[in-house]
């Protein structure tokens, strides 16, 4: 069952990442609004994005105390692998938003300086598929910190089936 509601919760914010990236951020073409329109949405997403980064990092937690690094190459050639993804696809999406105020005729200095650090425009900078995959991988690994060992594990897999039934 938790298994379920971590897929769900991570679908539920995965989704609600895209839809404030492309829905919600403002194009170097636009007028500046007076308002973030994707406050609602990030309202609506963060409970979502906590509940699967806690059991994100329940699940790494469980994964590392069951698993204790029997093949720890396969690990860390999986998570430079996403960190390549993650960070390359983070850089790329901002390069691709100042290029599009240079375009313009703008700088993104004269544009942003009236602007906070999260405004209409730089919206896509913290929700994107990139920054979801980075934050999920780091509350994976935290996981590791957290970890128990395995006596313990079924020590409490035996009471919570006693408990149960």
């Amino acid at each position: 069952m938790r298994n379920l509601a971590w897929y769900i919760s991570l679908a539920i914010s995965f989704f609600g990442c895209l839809a404030i990236e492309f829905f919600f951020t403002g194009k170097p073409t636009q007028s500046i609004n007076h308002a973030n329109t994707a406050v609602v949405p990030i309202v609506l997403l963060i409970p979502f994005l906590l509940l699967s980064l806690f059991i994100t990092w329940t699940v790494g937690r469980k994964y590392f105390a069951i698993r204790p690094l029997r093949r720890p190459g396969i690990l860390l050639i999986a998570i430079i692998i996403i960190l390549v993804i993650g960070i390359t696809g983070e850089y790329q999406t901002i390069q691709e938003t100042i290029n599009g105020f240079e375009k313009k005729g703008k700088t993104i200095i004269s544009v942003l300086k009236q602007q906070s650090y999260f405004n209409y425009f730089t919206v896509n900078w913290y929700f994107n598929e990139n920054s979801f995959l980075l934050v999920h991988l780091i509350s994976f690994c935290l996981g590791f910190v957290g970890r128990k060992s395995e006596w313990q594990l079924e020590i409490e897999e035996k009471e919570n089936k006693v408990n149960n039934e």
